[in-house]
């Protein structure tokens, strides 16, 4: 007959590995989870590996217990807990009791007193135990039907101990232990031992003698300074026995029924883990990893149709045009080039699965070209900029787009990045389905359309299809309840389009000009070269920052302004510092910016031209960045810098796509200003723009009080600096730096400014105020970003908030205007 088995678990034990064997992690709210999600995945993973039929966990009292009693310095010297961690403490008890194990404490013992006891009434009942935990202390406890699961580097590895595995490493038996600690001691619990005694030196007395008393009895045949010392804290190695020592005989009402182990997989659980946004223990708990017909959201035969020919599509078409709506879900691959590998499509309650390897690519567009360019027919999918790109460069124009659930998801959760279908559905709908991996296998990189069996992926595209009706509907509820509406349909949706159209037209390159730029930049470079070898007085890797370095500090002998743990450092820092005091240094400064331009945006721009047109095909992000800013990607075409002369060189390369076309350039003049202006609603700066004057001229005038026409160059770039500055957060060091003036005139120059924009001073108080209230701010159009740094203690961290606070629902605004 099979033994019961109980697992007790070390409750702070597990909790301090997992708050610092687990990066820090921090819901969009700003509470902390890294130690409710570590914690949460080893408790699961012990519940589904060890299946015991009874399970607790054990945790200390804040009170004092018998052993401060006998040692007034017991555990004296340890740290106050984190704040971080403490502020996790309730949460994991609330995780504990919705998930039905019990909880076990008890004042004037510790966590250990209760598991020992526990552990021994129950191996006395011939149950097996398991005690989880990372302290050595518990070794002690270990008979033939107590082990212990000992974690050990952080949380990912542990090793169980047995009575063998106690002989096999220390020598003697478990209890033999206690004698051990005894004379060694235990810095962490501030338990004194005997001095000078370790581990090695301990277990060997124990071998010899038997236990502390033996020690004792036969000290005279121990010799030299270890005698000393014995005799010297022979009262300390019995005290410290003793506070070693685990009681296992407590005084508790115990009730096995009460441990038994229970449906833990429970809503209320999965709820909780959603509100801690622990979205892969959500996924454990309903089953990632199953078998489709195991998952929750299990998809039937009947309700997916395979189209193997034509007559499959045109049945498909019919149902489309009666219900006028579909969703869709498209395996588009962009390399070589871009093709169209397989298509979901639910409409009226049934999938069609298309597999371009049953059905030629060509046969497929040629059939639903009318569907997708029927602005009628409402369509929903997922990441949907691929799929248009890939209509565009077939000659087909999608139009009726509806709804993509990527960038609902995005905009609801800027910072999340994970908004993959299988994602959303585990988040929203609570239901697991198979991801890509499962398909494809391991390694994202090496994921091949051929490698897919088509019936799994048939199954797994048709079960996504099937369930982004819901993922849609749960999404645009949450967008109605955030106010994102307007900003979703009429900013987010057509932009989709927009980007489209620009991945798909790139943008033409003068070759002509660019080789030109390249010659150039060679010689350039190659005169520096030579120039720098002079100064230098000898040729070397300029390149090497460890070269570079021994020329300018060692040969040349020029001021150490830094160093790195690998010698000194040559950063641009530096290098601005050392401006003046040798002629090199102008040379190395624009030696890296002409090498930079010319391997990132020259040689760069030459490996990744498209031979066949002249032509660079970015990609645009729309769901990247917090702020909702877009960015660009392979390459990044929105850093050309244009301050410099040779950057400006690099912007002429981009040239209309044909004589019959032009390149536009358009930008709003001061836009975040202006914003600034509208949202704190301040009468003195609105007036200058509904005036058309210089704003940084009529600041300069405010801040300074002089007249507009009497306001000097550097009393304008201060002003321009403060307008710039306060809108990112800047503070007086911050613009003393940047105008190199005192820190105290600085803030005179805010204090001045903000006396003469007084709303402009209320709105960033008040900004700061709610982001601390809500969690968030927003942006004119409802755009959320989520702000938990500006709720911690760490002051670093919060004016880090601050500044975010402050900054987000100006740039963010600029963004959804432009």
């Amino acid at each position: 007959m099979t033994k019961k088995r109980l697992i007790i678990i070390d409750g702070y034990s597990l909790i301090y590995r997992t708050f610092y064997g687990v990066r820090p992690m921090t819901t969009k709210d700003g509470v902390h989870t890294n130690v409710i999600f570590g914690f949460s995945n080893i408790l699961i993973n012990i519940l589904e590996n060890f299946t015991p039929d009874y399970i607790a966990v054990a945790f200390d009292e804040k009170k004092p217990t018998f052993r401060h009693d006998s040692f007034e310095n017991y555990k004296a010297g340890r740290l106050l807990m984190p704040e971080e961690l403490e502020q996790q403490i309730q949460l994991i008890f609330e995780m504990l009791e919705l998930m039905d194990i019990k909880k076990i404490s008890m004042e004037g013992y510790e966590a250990d007193d209760l598991i020992g006891t526990i552990s021994k009434i129950c191996s006395a009942n011939d149950i097996e135990v398991d005690i989880l935990t990372g302290d050595r202390d518990a070794f002690q406890l270990i008979d033939k039907n107590i082990k212990v699961i000992y974690t050990k580097k952080g949380i990912s590895e542990v090793d169980v101990y047995g009575e063998n595995e106690i002989m096999e490493r220390y020598g003697v038996s478990p209890e033999d232990l206690i004698d051990v600690k005894g004379l060694m001691g235990d810095k962490s619990d501030n338990i004194p031992g005997v001095a000078g005694v370790g581990e090695k030196t301990a277990i060997k007395l124990i071998q010899d003698y038997g236990d502390i008393e033996g020690v004792y009895e036969n000290i005279e045949a121990i010799k030299g300074k270890l005698k000393e010392r014995l005799l010297l804290d022979r009262e300390n190695a019995f005290l410290s026995r003793h506070l070693a020592k685990i009681v296992t005989e407590i005084p508790i009402d115990f009730d096995l029924d009460e441990y038994i182990t229970l449906d833990y997989k429970n809503k209320e659980t999965i709820d909780f883990f959603e509100r801690m946004e622990c979205h892969t223990i959500v996924k454990k708990l309903i089953g990632e990893g199953k078998p489709m017909e195991d998952s929750k959201s299990v998809i039937h035969e009947h309700e997916y149709i395979m189209v193997e020919n034509i007559s499959g599509i045109k049945s498909l078409k019919a149902a489309i045009n009666s219900s006028g709506e579909m969703f869709f879900i498209h395996l588009v691959e962009k390399e070589p080039v871009y093709s169209l590998k397989a298509l979901a499509i639910e409409t009226a309650g049934k999938v069609y699965f298309i597999d371009s390897r049953i059905v030629p690519e060509e046969t497929i567009l040629d059939e639903l070209k009318t569907i997708l360019e029927d602005v009628k027919i409402t369509k929903a999918g997922h990441d949907v900029k691929d799929f248009i790109v890939y209509l565009l460069k077939k000659g087909v124009e999608f139009n009726g787009l509806r709804a993509d659930t990527y960038i609902a998801a995005y905009l609801l959760d800027p910072s999340d990045n994970r908004y993959a279908v299988d994602d959303l559905a585990g988040k929203y709908l609570m239901k697991n389905i198979h991801t890509e991996e499962d398909i494809f296998g391991k390694g994202r990189a090496k994921l091949r359309f051929e490698d897919a069996d088509p019936k799994v992926l048939e199954k797994h595209l048709s079960q996504k299809c099937m369930l982004l009706g819901e993922i849609e509907k749960a999404l645009s509820e949450k967008i109605k309840e955030f106010e994102m509406t307007a900003l979703y349909n009429d900013i987010e949706i057509p932009l989709i389009e927009v980007l489209a159209s620009f991945e798909f037209s790139g943008f033409k390159i003068d070759m002509k000009e660019l080789d030109e730029l390249d010659r150039e930049f060679d010689e350039k470079l190659a005169l520096l070269t030579a120039n720098i070898y002079a100064c230098a007085g000898r040729e070397f890797n300029i390149n090497s920052p460890k070269q570079l370095g021994e020329i300018l500090f060692d040969e040349l002998m020029l001021p150490v302004i830094k160093k790195t743990k690998t010698g000194y450092s040559t950063d641009v820092e530096v290098l601005d510092k050392l401006k003046g005091k040798h002629p090199v240094i102008e040379s190395i400064l624009e030696y890296r910016t002409i090498a930079k331009l010319s391997s990132t945006y020259v040689k760069g721009f030459k490996q990744i031209i498209h031979r066949d047109d002249n032509r660079i095909y970015s990609t645009f992000n729309q769901a990247l960045t917090t702020t909702g800013r877009i960015s660009s990607t392979e390459p990044n075409l929105q850093n050309i810098p244009i301050k410099i002369e040779m950057g400006k060189k690099i912007r002429k390369v981009f040239i209309p796509s044909s004589e019959e076309h032009i390149l536009v350039d358009a930008d709003y003049s001061q836009i975040e200003l202006r914003i600034l202006a509208h949202i704190s609603d301040d009468e003195t700066l609105i007036e200058s723009f509904v005036n058309g004057e210089d704003i940084h001229t009529r600041t300069a005038s405010e801040i300074f009080n002089v007249p507009l026409e009497e306001v000097a160059g550097r009393q304008r770039m201060y002003a321009k600096a403060i307008n710039f500055g306060l809108i990112y957060g800047k503070q007086a060091f911050g613009l003393s730096q940047d105008l190199g003036i005192s820190r105290k005139e600085a803030q005179d120059y805010i204090d001045r400014y903000f006396g003469r924009y007084p709303k402009v001073a209320k709105y960033m108080e008040d900004i700061k105020l709610q982001a601390k209230e809500k969690g968030f701010v927003t942006t004119i159009y409802g755009r959320r970003r989520y702000i938990p740094e500006i709720n911690s203690r760490n002051a670093n961290i919060e004016k880090s908030g601050e500044r975010l606070a402050l900054n987000t629902p100006i740039q963010g605004s600029a963004a959804d205007i432009l």
